[in-house]
């Protein structure tokens, strides 16, 4: 993971850190976690986390596919 943030410095600590938290769900199926659970679990603001979901999104690292029954984004690999 190092020298992948090595190579890709453009990428700020709080995408890292969102993807960090993430990438276990996505590599099994998908992540559902709300703005908020990711805020808590990872000590970013809310806006701070979404920023960087929107980012994620609009690079074409994650894709949307729906929410969970709780309202929560539904997110997965592209």
């Amino acid at each position: 993971m190092s020298n992948w943030r090595t190579r890709n410095l453009v990428v700020t600590e709080d995408i890292h850190t969102v993807t960090a938290h993430l990438a276990p769900a996505l590599l099994h199926g998908g992540a559902d976690y709300s703005v908020e659970e990711i805020a808590v679990c990872t000590g970013l603001s809310p806006s701070r986390v979404q920023n960087s979901l929107e980012l994620l999104s609009e690079n074409g690292c994650v894709r949307q596919v729906g929410r969970a029954p709780d309202g929560a984004p539904f997110y997965v690999l592209p």
